[in-house]
């Protein structure tokens, strides 16, 4: 979600701004009937944290095809990554899913096209839906510089953290 609270502080005030850095986001949802099955998903997701509690919750959510290439990290990586998310207040993360997820969102794909500055659109060349929206990025705002990361899924910051610090001095 941290890409979208970046994408929707750039809509807010592109002013502000001379250049951002944007790793695996998706600036929104453009179709209502997408928004609905969105926002249904979520709500199922809801439910489940709310009624089987955060164990079952941490437990399917990590078994999302999504993080599939994470499976190939180093043990401590994942460990660490699943105490983090264990450590999260049920309620917390549900009034998160419900009220900034996908489906809650506004599209931000005309403020990113007009954005003024200079834009870095970073994504891993294993996550195939966020590399489409990525190059649907380009596509829309040609003067994006893509940068995809070899072998890499859905979180560069946890599968590539060296290599991302490179791009981002």
């Amino acid at each position: 979600m941290g890409g979208r609270f970046a994408l929707g502080l750039m809509a807010l005030d592109p002013e502000r701004f001379r250049r951002a850095t944007i790793i695996s986001a998706h600036p929104g949802l453009e179709d209502a009937s997408q928004r609905a099955d969105r926002l249904a998903g979520d709500r199922a997701w809801i439910r489940r944290l709310l009624e089987d509690g955060i164990d079952a919750f941490v437990d399917a959510w990590e078994s999302q095809p999504l993080f599939a290439t994470q499976a190939g990290l180093p043990s401590a990586v994942l460990e660490q990554q699943r105490r983090r998310r264990l450590g999260q207040s049920p309620t917390g993360l549900a009034a998160s899913l419900e009220q900034h997820g996908l489906a809650r969102m506004p599209s931000l794909w005309e403020p990113l096209t007009a954005f003024p500055g200079a834009l870095s659109w970073i994504v891993g060349s294993s996550d195939a839906r966020f590399l489409g929206i990525a190059r649907e990025v380009v596509r829309r705002r040609p003067a994006t510089r893509l940068h995809v990361l070899p072998g890499v899924g859905h979180n560069p910051l946890l599968e590539c953290p060296e290599i991302l610090s490179d791009l981002l001095v």
